[in-house]
């Protein structure tokens, strides 16, 4: 009997099947891939509810599976849509998708050049993927805020009256702002000097202690300075007298002993070409080792309690004798030739050796240990961006985090970093700035620069 026929419509119905799936299977994937349902993703810098006459908007939109198609921005107010981007993505297919995972975009969003008025606005980004759902319109994302337009900056108060400031020397001022912003203090020149809410219960009251620099002039620019959440920013002047001050030249002599004793505790490497090897790591650690340390300790103190924790005076080491004054100029010299020069920004006190090192007033350790060229050193946080500096100890009995009451032992004093001897180099700062400790050592001083201002205050406050 013949049957290749039959066999021959076998093996075609296979081939045939192999080919129907050959087909099908890809159009299916293709399918399944194109027709993914995730959204693109939309981020945004806008963490304010705020736009004033200026916001940047810094916008990120990403989709990983089939890309970015296209984004638009609008805000929508006083009845009308204002368009801020309307931009399709360069990059991929629709039949393929492949478009770009991730696009950023940059703007700054000018409410008044658009016309808009103050009041209640909202801001709708829509971003759109290559998907084949929603019948090829893509998976759309949808981001809306309600913003608020505020173009009329905060309005400053000076509250406190006589600002009596020394070179070198430090200052309260207390002011009331017209609304609660995020960021307000006292700018000198290039430094600024945070405020503080706290010394009465209004939020909108606020007091910055503020130096002016051994460094800085009496003709220094000195404003209250205000940016609300709306980035509005506005600037108070206030009543100042600034008064200047002479500070000591020294010189320091340099011997061959010192160096043989002290340039061990530093690891800085010479580079051999030096006839005096230990003199040229003298020059580094006096200039580099110093510099790195200015660094930490502006980085120590960034931050500060939002509470004054100090009261009354702070003390000086007991029975001790002042050797060394505050922004000293040092010039120094080995074998009668001048090498370096450099500020002293602290006070030398000496009594015993290895005596008893107290907190000059109640604060909070933020720093307890070595400190390049001031060797074993102990922070005292004050609060209100006020600290207090102990240098070249022996022996330190105190951790960061720690509360320390007025007058409790903290260490020992002693020669370690560039001491010569047997002291304590004392500094205070206001954040980040060395200020003379003479005035925070007197107790007429405190009442009438800061207590009495902050007393005055608090009694006017209903």
């Amino acid at each position: 009997m013949y049957t290749n026929p039959p066999r021959k419509r076998v093996i075609a119905g296979k081939l045939g099947l192999i080919l129907i799936l050959l087909i099908v299977i890809p159009i299916l994937f293709l399918l399944f891939i194109r027709l993914e349902g995730e959204k693109p993703k939309i981020t945004t810098n806008l963490d304010d509810n705020f736009l004033g006459l200026s916001q940047p908007l810094h916008l990120s939109i990403s989709d990983r599976k089939s890309g970015v198609r296209d984004v638009k921005v609008s805000l929508m107010g006083d009845n009308r849509e204002v368009e801020l981007i309307k931009e399709p993505v360069a990059g991929g297919s629709l039949v393929f998708g492949g478009g770009k995972q991730e696009v950023n975009f940059e703007r700054n969003i000018e409410p008044k050049k658009l016309g808009l008025n103050e009041g209640d606005v909202l801001l709708k980004v829509t971003a759109r993927d290559l998907s084949w759902r929603g019948w090829l319109r893509g998976n759309k994302a949808i981001l809306e805020r309600k913003m608020t337009i505020d173009f009329k900056p905060p309005i400053i108060t000076v509250l406190s009256k006589a600002h009596n400031i020394n070179q070198g020397g430090s200052g309260l001022v207390i002011y009331e702002l017209s609304e609660v912003c995020p960021e307000s203090g006292v700018q000198v020149e290039d430094e600024f000097y945070p405020g503080r809410s706290g010394i009465v219960e209004k939020s909108n009251v606020l007091a910055a202690f503020f130096a002016l620099g051994h460094d800085q002039d009496t003709n220094s620019r000195i404003f209250i300075t205000a940016t609300d959440k709306a980035g509005n920013t506005t600037r108070a002047g206030f009543t100042k007298y600034l008064k200047k001050k002479r500070f000591k030249k020294d010189k320091i002599k340099i011997s061959d002993q010192y160096l043989e004793e002290k340039m061990h505790e530093f690891d800085v490497a010479s580079d051999g070409a030096s006839n005096n090897p230990l003199l040229e790591k003298f020059i580094a650690v006096n200039n580099d080792i110093r510099k790195a340390n200015t660094v930490k300790i502006r980085q120590v103190t960034a931050t500060s309690e939002p509470a004054i924790l100090w009261k009354g005076a702070f003390l000086r080491l007991a029975n001790s004798k002042r050797m060394a004054g505050f922004a000293d100029h040092r010039s120094y010299f080995y074998k009668d030739q001048k090498i370096d020069e450099q500020i002293h920004l602290g006070i030398d006190l000496a009594a015993y050796s290895r005596d008893d090192v107290t907190a000059s007033n109640r604060g909070k350790v933020v720093f307890a240990d070595a400190l390049g060229i001031y060797g074993q050193t102990v922070i005292i946080d004050h609060g209100f961006g006020l600290f207090s500096m102990y240098s070249h100890l022996s022996r330190i009995d105190v951790k960061p985090e720690q509360l320390v009451d007025k007058n409790e032992t903290i260490g020992l004093t002693g020669v370690t970093g560039l001491a010569g001897g047997d002291h304590l180099h004392f500094s205070m700062l206001v954040h980040h700035t060395f200020i003379s400790p003479v005035e925070w050592w007197d107790p007429s001083w405190i009442k009438n620069n800061v207590t009495s201002k902050i007393e005055e205050i608090q009694s006017a406050m209903p």
